[in-house]
């Protein structure tokens, strides 16, 4: 059965995101005839830190009768006790995740205060590690005390040339372009093989980046898990949590260059600048519906407005238009786009035989958790006594250990064991807290129905109500509208393809009561519709051609 081994090394287990050995084992999983009829796992945790996810996985491999095994808590799937025990393992490894970061992040903060790098290198620099000169790591080398930048010559030439052709008139896309035609290899990686190049976001973020200045910026953004994509992102930090420490030795631009560099930006910011380039932006580009939703399917870039003016502004691929790095000359007229989109979008919304299926989506994954949620309630309170007495003993241990800490210090010992007891206190503590919050109300096949009609009708009237209000809000329920494009003589069409969640994740909790029971069950019911549409990119705003006559006619 060798050929069934799979791994996942240095792959967070905390999302689904390029964990392709798993993947790949669910694949198998679903296959008829099943080439295995179980899969071990050392541990919970390698299965996945994340209780959300760690679930619905398990609960598929049990529909296609694929058993689990984990070898060190010796859990069988077949044991009928399994739910309620890998519920709180999970929780445990979910815990267990966080408090590792918190570590990280604490190390990170001391690692910079001293003048070193704890991210990877900025372009124009390299990482050049530090060793230990008493202590030994892996392999029998010297450990790595921290890790500094050094600056890369040649590349810091092209790092004074942007500044330089900022401070003269360019703007970004300009500069990128430049870049891009006299061959300069970019920061960038390349995506799969296609070649490396300058963009106008690339140049942006070299023109603010205050390392090259010799002052180092960090804590700017956090980490934070997004459940729908299934995967990190970073969002900001507010200003007052930023750490700024000066490395002189890794300027390369004067304060002269770069305070240049801020005052040609603050003159572009009027109302006839284009923010990111050297483009003219208009005030009503602020309520054009799908911008920044739009994808090209052939380079994987923005597809936004590349040209036009007023009602003759087009959708392009800004890959083509700002880079020339992708062959998609197609574009589209911004209005009938919208107009295309709006229409097959309430289409879909109104369409009886998809509004049945998410009914019963909707209505499965209720009662399952439901059922999940009423049974680790019931085996907590089973025994309630021997939980309370566990929570009472972590108290008291991490109270002896905070005393011997300040006593004696801290040693990665004492660091390892304290970070071990408080994972455990805080699942207590969740187990504890089921005792006392409301259970998710049962809900019918009719009050499913007329949830989900209201939350559809609801995203019907923001699409076809006030446009900048429609843009806000259309991308909580959309992540991103991929579009081919097929350009002859014959047909010059856009197929679109994408996701249009009914529920957005920042939605207020009208579909369960608050509490972390009701925030844990709305989490997993995440029901979207699928949408594909085909537009005719040689159409006029409000119109459709005549079928019959080649003549077109306004839609109504």
């Amino acid at each position: 059965m060798e050929q069934y081994i799979r791994s996942d090394e240095e792959v967070s287990g905390q999302l689904l995101a390029d964990r392709h050995g798993l993947d790949d084992l669910m694949k198998l999983a679903q296959q008829k005839p099943r080439p295995f009829d179980g899969i071990i796992f050392d541990d919970t945790s390698r299965f996945g830190r994340g209780l959300s996810n760690a679930l619905r996985l398990s609960e598929e491999l049990d529909y296609a009768k694929v058993f689990l095994y984990f070898v060190n808590r010796k859990l069988d799937s077949r044991d009928p006790n399994f739910r309620t025990l890998f519920v709180q393992y999970a929780q445990q490894d979910e815990q267990s995740s966080f408090g590792d970061a918190e570590k990280v992040h604490r190390g990170q903060m001391g690692r910079v205060l001293k003048g070193y790098i704890s991210s990877c290198s900025p372009y124009a620099y390299k990482h050049v590690p530090i060793e230990s000169s008493t202590r030994k790591g892996i392999y029998n080398r010297m450990a790595i005390e921290a890790v500094e930048l050094q600056i890369i010559p040649e590349e810091a030439e092209v790092v004074l040339r942007i500044f330089e052709l900022y401070a003269s008139g360019f703007g970004h896309r300009a500069i990128a372009a430049k870049l891009n035609q006299e061959g300069i290899p970019s920061p960038l990686s390349a995506r799969s093989e296609k070649k490396r190049s300058w963009n106008a976001d690339t140049i942006k973020g070299i023109l603010n980046n205050e390392k090259y200045r010799g002052v180092n910026v960090w804590n700017r953004t956090k980490t934070v898990r997004n459940p729908i994509k299934q995967r990190k992102e970073q969002h900001a930090r507010p200003e007052n949590e930023w750490v700024r420490v000066d490395v002189p030795t890794w300027r390369i631009v004067s304060d002269e260059q770069w305070n240049a560099a801020k005052a040609a930006n603050a003159g572009r910011q009027g109302p006839s600048w284009w923010k990111d380039g050297t483009l003219n932006r208009y005030e009503a580009s602020r309520r054009y519906i799908f911008s920044g939703l739009l994808v090209c399917s052939d380079c994987d870039g923005r597809i936004n407005i590349v040209g036009g003016e007023n009602k003759n502004m087009r959708y392009g691929c800004v890959g083509h238009r700002s880079r020339g790095t992708c062959a998609n000359k197609l574009t589209i007229l911004r209005s009938s786009l919208e107009c295309q989109m709006l229409e097959m979008i309430t289409q879909k919304l109104m369409d009886p035989e998809i509004r049945r299926r998410l009914y019963e989506e909707y209505f499965h994954q209720r009662s399952e958790i439901g059922r999940e949620l009423a049974a680790s309630v019931m085996q907590v309170a089973s025994n309630i006594e021997e939980v309370t007495g566990r929570r009472l003993e972590l108290e008291r241990m991490i109270e002896n250990l905070l005393d011997t800490i300040q006593d004696a210090g801290r040693s990665s010992q004492l660091s390892k064991r304290l970070g071990s007891l408080e994972v455990e206190l805080s699942s207590v503590n969740a187990q504890l807290l089921t005792q006392t919050e409301k259970q998710p109300d049962p809900i019918s096949e009719e009050g499913v129905r007329l949830l989900i009609d209201g939350k559809l009708t609801e995203l019907q009237a923001i699409l076809t109500g006030d446009p900048l209000l429609a843009k806000q809000q259309l991308r909580k329920y959309v992540d991103v509208l991929t579009m081919k494009a097929t350009d002859s003589p014959e047909c010059a069409t856009y197929e679109v393809k994408g996701d249009i969640r009914v529920f957005a994740p920042d939605d207020p909790d009208d579909v369960l009561l608050a509490g972390s029971l009701q925030r844990t069950c709305k989490q997993y019911t995440s029901i979207s519709i699928p949408f594909e549409a085909t537009l005719n990119a040689r159409s006029a705003k409000g119109r459709n051609r005549n079928s019959e006559d080649g003549r077109y006619v306004k839609l109504s």
